[in-house]
């Protein structure tokens, strides 16, 4: 139960880092938001509406209060292998972010805020991978109920 509570906190983390980084992009100009909304879907596998959609389903099973048995933990393993598989592919983006908001500050004005919260994307890309291993372990679990 710890390590399912846990998950969920971290999962909600990265649901709000994400949702940070579309509202970031919604306010980039024009012709720069959808080169970086193409960037990260092509490097992540998902667009941020789709992560944000995957995210807040394997929050809510894992949120209920009974534990997932049979259909449901088969449902919620289905899921949580989907989103294995696309937290290492955030986890390698966010490695390049760095780079990518100093490229982008050449063209245009990037706040002191939101070049921090670049720098530091390096550092999630850990906590990221740590989840994942979470995932992984939980897949296992869900396999061995289903």
């Amino acid at each position: 139960m710890e390590a399912k509570n846990k998950i969920v906190e971290q999962l909600k983390i990265i649901r709000g880092a994400i949702d940070a980084n579309k509202n970031f992009v919604s306010r980039l100009p024009v012709f720069a938001r959808g080169f970086a909304e193409q960037d990260f879907a092509g490097n992540t596998g998902m667009g941020f509406n789709d992560w944000l959609i995957l995210l807040d389903k394997v929050i809510g099973k894992l949120e209920k209060p009974t534990e997932p048995t049979g259909e449901e933990a088969k449902d919620l393993a289905n899921d949580c292998i989907k989103l294995s598989t696309h937290l290492e592919r955030y986890a390698r983006y966010l490695m390049t972010v760095p780079d990518k908001i100093r490229m982008a500050s050449s063209f245009f004005q990037v706040d002191e805020a939101a070049m921090k919260s670049a720098m530091e994307a390096p550092k999630f890309a850990e906590s990221v991978r740590s989840l994942k291993q979470d995932i992984d372990n939980l897949i296992k679990e869900l396999q061995a109920r289903a």
